[in-house]
């Protein structure tokens, strides 16, 4: 048997050798001929590409065309098709709630604002949702009074008290009132799992009359679709980069509702291999 193998392993060789001798004369005598020959090979090859596109859609790689799925597919994206692709970042650190990776989140999320393509930036290109709350900021009025005739600023006092959020509809206002808005940095009485002010504010709105709160529904402001963990300080850089861990810790386990948004939002569905303590925060 080994014999036989040999025999056949030479027969082999030697016929490889035998033909690769001769191809390699052939090349040296007529190279030209053999150049054009795979150019044109190649060029008749390539003409495929032509019609070559890639497939980044799941459903096409690995169900077929004609499914029941993909056809209805088909036709939402015809009638209803999408414009928004979505995005995401993920951190992955030994522990995300921390100020160092809050303040990591933040300069990304500052590189990101400060992308400019053609004109536009992220503000000018993202997709927008309605704020949900529209008493979110609390606001005061403040009024000068002057002392005397003296119109130094040194003589100027100021008097602050709430501002009544339906003022601007019913009062009117001299020139010198100015409206100074407040921010605080959590407010976890309004927008905690204990919150007192929900069922008093879906109150007010249902007794709104309808004119006023078509209104209120019609003027709603927009901000793009962006959701992290920053949102629960308005992306405000202050509180941001003066945050301690037991606050992010405390913003995570008790808020219940967004303070960018006002819509109801669970902070622990964005964080992977949570880890609690005996009392389950």
């Amino acid at each position: 048997k080994m014999v036989l193998l040999k025999k056949a392993s030479h027969i082999v060789i030697d016929s490889l050798e035998r033909f690769f001798l001769w191809w390699g004369k052939f090349v040296a005598i007529h190279p030209y001929p053999v150049i054009c020959t795979c150019i044109i090979i190649t060029a008749l090859s390539s003409l495929g590409f032509l019609r070559f596109r890639m497939e980044h859609h799941a459903n096409l790689l690995w169900i077929p065309a004609d499914s029941a799925y993909n056809v209805n597919e088909d036709w939402l994206e015809l009638f209803f098709k999408k414009k928004e692709r979505d995005q995401i970042v993920l951190f992955k650190s030994e522990n995300v709630l921390t100020p160092k990776a809050l303040n990591e989140m933040f300069d990304i999320y500052q590189r990101i604002q400060r992308i400019e393509v053609d004109g536009k930036t992220f503000d000018n290109i993202c997709a927008t949702v309605p704020i949900a709350d529209i008493f979110q900021t609390k606001k005061r009025k403040k009024r000068q009074t002057e002392i005397g005739n003296d119109d130094s600023n040194d003589n100027a006092t100021y008097d602050y008290e709430e501002y009544d959020f339906w003022a601007d509809d019913y009062n009117e206002y001299n020139e010198d009132d100015e409206i100074i808005t407040t921010v605080q940095r959590i407010n976890f009485n309004k927008y905690g799992n204990k919150s007192s002010s929900k069922e008093a504010a879906l109150e007010t709105v249902d007794s709104l009359p309808d004119n006023i709160y078509c209104d209120l529904v019609t003027t709603l402001n927009e901000k793009c679709i962006l959701t992290n963990l920053l949102e629960i300080w308005r992306y405000n850089e202050e509180h941001i980069r003066t945050a301690t861990q037991q606050e992010i810790i405390d913003a995570v386990n008790i808020l219940t509702k967004s303070p960018w948004f006002g819509y109801e939002v669970d902070y622990t569905k964005f964080l992977g291999g949570i880890e609690r303590n005996t009392s389950g925060h």
